[in-house]
């Protein structure tokens, strides 16, 4: 079950913190873009018309908020 995942965050946002625990809880290997720090990742959320943060990119797919199953769906999917 390995997949391009990345995760953008805010260390503030207890649903951010949330989402990294469980991915690591799950051995998930991800990228953590904290757009409290990086202009870059801001402006990627701004292209994916993200209303804030946790967002979730597995290879081409967004889950906005943390979404247990959808990530689940999607790194299974990925991994077929």
């Amino acid at each position: 079950m390995t997949s391009d995942v990345t995760v953008y965050t805010d260390p503030n946002c207890p649903h951010c913190r949330r989402l990294k625990h469980y991915l690591d809880e799950h051995h998930i290997p991800y990228r953590n873009r904290d757009v409290t720090s990086d202009p870059a990742a801001v402006d990627e959320l701004t292209q994916m018309n993200a209303p804030g943060v946790p967002v979730t990119r597995i290879g081409s797919e967004t889950v906005i908020g943390f979404d247990p199953g959808r990530i689940e769906e999607l790194l299974h999917a990925a991994a077929r």
